[in-house]
């Protein structure tokens, strides 16, 4: 994937330009609004992206397109816009195209986030590459949240409480990256095997991680009984999509051990939405 002058030629330098090579050209689209923004690193604006295909076309046994609309998208519509400017920059290149790659952004179900279903969005990309006549490219694409977010949950122990704030052994430099700076709400239930039973009420709480860094805050608020105390389980659901590929050592916390089961995610947990209601 390239999106300069200056990528080709590393790509082509660094590989020999072998007989079966494949580039796709990386469009830049305008800020969207998707909960993670992607516009500002990457992609070619409209002029560079034709002069790319056409400067790729002689050295690619395969030549594709593509966009990333965000992270956490909510619009179909935005795959619509971003195709009908992959349409725009492929049909003033005037070379030939094999592959479009709608990229990934594709949205899972948070507490506070129903997005639309999944087949909205392949309605809207379908309808775009028929209207747009790109049906005969390959269409590649990249789930990853929408796939994976309920594949994993986290459970961490309440290790102090101070006011509405728990003090959790993990955090936003752990699993719960997601949880910081972005601001997702994660689904949490309290566990308190063996003890007595917490209470009815519930309580919004912040989480802090158990690093020396004030930023390792997860603002939430996560729903839990009021008296949530010292001691206290927590099982934090919908992690799966960058809970364990972004976790790291810093500060010598990376202990978490991985046990496999068979349940259905937190969220869809059958009382769980009483649970936080």
């Amino acid at each position: 994937m390239l999106d300069s002058a200056e990528e080709l030629a590393k790509i082509l330098e660094e590989t020999g330009a072998p007989a079966d090579l494949g580039l796709v050209v990386r469009l830049a689209l305008p800020k969207g609004g998707a909960v993670y923004d992607l516009s500002g690193k990457f992609g070619a604006d409209h002029a560079e992206a034709v002069a790319l295909l056409r400067a790729a076309r002689p050295h690619a046994a395969r030549l594709g397109v593509s966009f990333h609309v965000g992270s956490q998208c909510l619009d179909p519509g935005a795959y619509a816009s971003a195709i009908a400017r992959a349409a725009a920059a492929i049909r003033e290149a005037g070379v030939a195209v094999e592959v479009l790659d709608v990229g990934g952004g594709f949205p899972a179900a948070y507490p506070d986030i129903t997005p639309p279903p999944l087949g909205s969005f392949m309605a809207a990309i379908r309808r775009a590459v028929e209207e747009h006549g790109l049906g005969h490219l390959r269409l590649w694409a990249e789930p990853g949240r929408a796939l994976v977010a309920g594949g994993m949950s986290l459970v961490v122990q309440v290790q102090a409480r101070r006011g509405d704030a728990l003090f959790i052994n993990d955090g936003v430099y752990g699993a719960l990256s997601d949880a910081g700076a972005p601001g997702f709400r994660f689904p949490a239930r309290l566990i308190r095997p063996g003890a007595a039973a917490a209470a009815e009420a519930q309580a919004g709480f912040s989480f802090f991680g158990p690093t020396c860094d004030s930023a390792d805050r997860m603002q939430g608020p996560f729903h839990l009984p009021a008296d949530a105390r010292e001691g206290d389980w927590i099982e934090v659901g919908q992690i799966g999509a960058y809970g364990a590929c972004l976790r790291t050592a810093f500060n010598g916390f990376d202990r978490a051990g991985v046990v496999e089961v068979a349940d259905l995610p937190l969220l869809h947990t059958p009382g769980y939405a009483a649970l936080a209601a």
